[in-house]
């Protein structure tokens, strides 16, 4: 079990603040959060590279607030992969073996093990200069691997190589969870892979947590706007409170009520929010199904990658949006082009309310 209890530290102008969280053994916990709010400082932080102001960390039942990394048992991975230039493969991996004296028998057979598990013994002979990117990750991983560590540290792991490199990448490490029961703690950007991946999930801003728990439930019920951003969500409508303390959705056209959660209730700045998935163009379900219908006109048509995604504008100016595959645009109005006006519904499944951050 890792534990953090209230932990707080200061680096330079940076602070981060009241941190706590907790990692089940064979955990894959995903680390996510804006650019600068300070995840790979909280990474160090934990793997004893930035001093504790306040608080405690624990690794299985000790007490490691103060301990030298060396000492924690813990592993980093970098997205730049931190291989010694000079140093072979093989040379690579077993530096930290070497640095704990291990026997040179032993180290030998740990290297050969780790580097069977990877399927990278074919490369023990070369130089980081002569690998691909995936090649070099792997190797990183073999590394810290090699030391067994209770936990194992990625720092955007996957964020230096090509997507077909990190879709494999994506596989050994559900693979090196599953297989050898690592516990692990990821920080990344990439929405797919934390929803492939983790187990549960860590949201941060500006050195706090936000919200915590399984990805599926933070994507359902996200707290604040931040963190419905982060998870995809494009869709948001300002709010008033009526006397009998309903709620009115803006920018529909038409006065749409619904409760408010008992934790909102104190709250004057409401937003409702929703996926893309859940507006609907021509829909065909029961009006039961349907927060609101109406009639917008398409403002814009966006091609991504496998997706097309089209915003909408409602007759009181709100624009929203929603999202198909090609192979489900495909089975909608072939004439679908902007400046046309078509009927859309919005799925009261979808439809959370949050707080708007001050």
């Amino acid at each position: 079990m890792f534990l953090v209890q209230d932990l707080s530290s200061q680096l330079g102008d940076f602070q981060l603040t009241d941190i706590n969280l907790s990692i089940r053994p064979g955990e894959y916990r995903i680390l996510l959060g804006p650019t600068g709010t300070g995840k790979t400082v909280l990474l160090e932080t934990l793997a004893g590279l930035h001093p504790v102001q306040s608080g405690q960390v624990y690794l299985q039942g000790k007490n490691i607030t103060h301990t030298a990394p060396e000492c924690r048992n813990m592993g980093i991975v970098y997205q730049d992969y931190a291989l010694f230039p000079h140093l072979t493969v093989f040379e690579n991996i077993a530096f930290g073996l070497k640095i704990r004296k291990i026997p040179r028998k032993q180290k030998e057979q740990t290297v050969l093990e780790v580097a069977g598990f990877l399927k990278i013994s074919h490369l023990l002979s070369r130089t980081p200069s002569h690998l691909s990117g995936g090649e070099a990750q792997r190797v990183a991983l073999a590394r810290t691997l090699a030391l067994k560590p209770a936990l194992l540290l990625l720092d955007e792991p996957l964020s230096a190589v090509d997507q077909l490199t990190g879709n494999h990448l994506r596989k050994e490490l559900q693979r090196i969870h599953k297989e050898l029961g690592q516990s692990i703690l990821h920080i990344t950007h990439n929405l797919q892979e934390a929803f492939l991946l983790g187990d549960t999930m860590t949201v941060m801003q500006n050195g706090k947590i936000l919200q915590d728990g399984p990805p599926e439930e933070i994507y359902k019920r996200p707290a604040t706007r931040l963190v419905a951003e982060l998870l995809g969500m494009n869709n948001f409508l300002a709010t008033q409170k009526t006397s009998k303390g309903q709620l009115v959705i803006k920018g529909l056209g038409a006065p749409v009520f619904r409760k408010i959660e008992p934790e909102l209730r104190g709250n004057e700045n409401l937003l409702v929010t929703f996926p893309d998935w859940a507006v609907d163009v021509h829909p065909a379900g029961p009006d039961a199904d349907y927060i609101w219908q109406g009639t917008v006109i398409i403002k814009k048509i966006s091609t991504t990658g496998n997706q097309i995604v089209i915003s909408l504008e409602t007759p009181e100016k709100a624009l929203i949006c929603t999202s198909y595959s090609r192979r489900e645009i495909n089975e909608l109005d072939p004439r679908l082009q902007p400046g046309l006006s078509i009927r859309t519904g919005i799925q009261k499944k979808g439809v959370y309310i949050i707080a708007e951050e001050s």
